[in-house]
């Protein structure tokens, strides 16, 4: 085995183990949350803390440059973004700005797809 082949076992491992915890909280969002041992009342700094990350993994999505890597990136972005907009309509609160940022990452997608389809990769 490879060093190479390590990483990639590791990098599917690490998507076992995140299913893992989203299944965790599919079927009670809340319960599955205390079960993760997270408190309701951090999830402001928590939020923060996940903003941060975002903004650096999509720094590093810009620098690296790789199209393919950056239409994964906006489709798990406008996923995200969908996913608070249906949250937040079902609870009767303002949803416009998820929406907005769901919209805003499918036409980030449009023009991803747009240029590897103009430069043949797709």
């Amino acid at each position: 085995m490879t060093v190479t082949m390590a990483a990639h076992g590791l990098a599917w491992f690490a998507v076992v183990i995140t299913a893992g915890i989203a299944a965790t909280c599919i079927p009670d969002p809340r319960l599955g949350m205390r079960r993760l041992d997270h408190l309701v009342e951090a999830l402001p700094n928590v939020m923060l803390g996940r903003y941060l990350a975002f903004t650096g993994f999509t720094a590093f999505v810009a620098i690296l440059g790789d199209l393919r890597v950056m239409a994964g990136w906006a489709v798990a972005l406008s996923f995200m973004a969908f996913a608070d907009t249906v949250i937040y309509v079902r609870l009767g609160k303002p949803f416009v700005k998820h929406l907005m940022a769901g919209l805003a990452a499918l036409a980030v997608l449009a023009v991803i797809l747009a240029a590897l389809i103009s430069n043949g990769a797709v």
